[in-house]
């Protein structure tokens, strides 16, 4: 099972448009070289909803060819149909992927007994365990706890990804769910408010800028909230610009102002605005100057 620092990489896209893979295993070894945990891919932050069939099949067996085994993998499965979910994993079934990330389906606001219906047939279907990502800001609807609490006991269900911010949402889910069933924190301006809460990790935006610091204030929570607190107070400022517009168009841009080839996104997203780009660069120089 996969705990720590978990980075949601992005995609790089070359001026074509099309995926740049040199620029890819850039980001992948600056992930290595760097002691981050694991990786996602094909999550939100990789844009992989504007990403063809035929790219995220590419892209995922490319990353694990590159990593050779020297990181987990995780890779995202976005669909609101559901077995479109499992064709989706069928293609991945012979490739050595560590877990897949399942979001409740947006735009159809399924009733509570569809969603356990269309968990449990992804769980049943998959060769892989499953991570639930709870993201109310993008599919208008938070996983209720007793939906959630039912789907801890699936033997293939392991976690969850819960990005609601809500404290008392987590907290309640620690003491209702299987023993085993793990929180993974979602969003990294409450870092440090979740893993008091017992989240075993983070799967981190930021932490593609800032991997060492992102597994430095994992690492150190249990041992030295102090040192956790410093670290995490130390990138707050940047954390909290790349959550200013759509991910993933800040941490894009941060990554290209740090020496990446990052800068481009897709159609229906665009470049940040002049004010969040003043912002960005005035916080990295900030940053820079105090190292």
């Amino acid at each position: 099972m996969l705990k720590g620092s978990i980075v949601a990489l992005v995609t790089p896209f070359d001026e074509d448009n099309k995926i740049n893979y040199s620029e890819f295993d850039k980001l992948l070894e600056y992930q290595i070289s760097n002691h981050t945990d694991g990786i996602l891919l094909l999550g939100t932050t990789a844009e992989s909803e504007s990403l063809s069939r035929e790219e995220k099949y590419d892209l995922v067996c490319h990353a694990l060819h590159f990593l050779d085994k020297r990181i987990p993998v995780m890779v995202g499965l976005i669909s609101n149909n559901t077995k479109e979910i499992v064709r989706m994993a069928e293609e991945y079934k012979s490739l050595d992927i560590d877990s897949f990330l399942v979001s409740a389906p947006y735009y159809v606001k399924s009733n509570t007994e569809g969603l356990i219906r269309h968990f449990t047939y992804i769980a049943d279907h998959v060769n892989r365990p499953i991570v639930l990502y709870n993201v109310p800001k993008r599919n208008g609807f938070n996983l209720d706890f007793e939906l959630v609490r039912i789907l801890s006991y699936h033997k293939n269900i392991i976690g969850i990804k819960e990005a609601s911010s809500d404290f008392v949402y987590q907290s309640k889910l620690s003491t209702i769910c299987k023993d085993s069933f793990v929180l993974y924190a979602a969003d990294d301006l409450t870092l440090i408010p979740s893993l008091s809460l017992g989240a075993v990790g983070v799967i981190s935006v930021i932490a593609n800028a800032f991997p060492k610091e992102v597994k430095l204030i994992v690492d150190s929570f249990d041992k030295d909230k102090v040192m956790s607190r410093m670290v995490f107070k130390k990138i707050s400022l940047l954390t909290e610009d790349i959550y200013k517009e759509a991910s993933p168009i800040p941490i894009k841009y941060l990554l290209h102002l740090m020496g990446f080839h990052t800068k481009k996104v897709r159609m229906p997203l665009a470049e940040p605005s002049l004010e969040l780009k003043r912002k960005l660069e005035e916080d990295l120089l900030t940053l820079t100057n105090e190292d």
